[in-house]
């Protein structure tokens, strides 16, 4: 892709419709785009966070079963960037460690001693890296 070109992420999801080993069918109710700059090695290997990453869309799923599908516009791309996809059921949802700004609705801290992770899904996929050529 060169420098400049418009990108277009095209998500398709296939919905569960089976349950899984705990024999919970997982629903999913939001899915939500997080994108971040690409910027090389990271100068302190113990941070927590990276630069400009932030929760750009989010879409809410309406239905059960079957699949969904969602168009995030990136824009015009100039600098290397990363987009992953998050989902959730939706039961349980927290502003980020980062606040509001930057992650609306992350995952909600456990709560010692009752943490059932059948009541709290989430997936995250792989980065989907975008860099362009000159």
């Amino acid at each position: 892709m060169r420098q400049g070109a418009r990108v277009e992420l095209a998500i398709e999801i296939t919905l569960a419709g089976r349950p899984n080993w705990a024999q919970v069918v997982p629903t999913l109710a939001r899915v939500d785009v997080i994108q971040g700059d690409v910027t090389g090695p990271a100068a302190d290997k113990d941070a927590f966070t990276t630069p400009n990453t932030k929760v750009v869309q989010s879409y809410e799923v309406n239905k059960n079963s079957g699949t969904v599908t969602f168009t995030y516009q990136l824009g015009a791309i100039d600098r290397p960037v990363y987009v992953r996809l998050r989902g959730t059921d939706g039961k349980r949802s927290a502003p980020g460690l980062l606040g509001a700004a930057a992650d609306p609705h992350g995952p909600a801290i456990d709560v010692y001693g009752d943490a059932n992770p059948w009541n709290d899904l989430w997936f995250y996929s792989n980065p989907i890296w975008v860099l362009p050529r000159r």
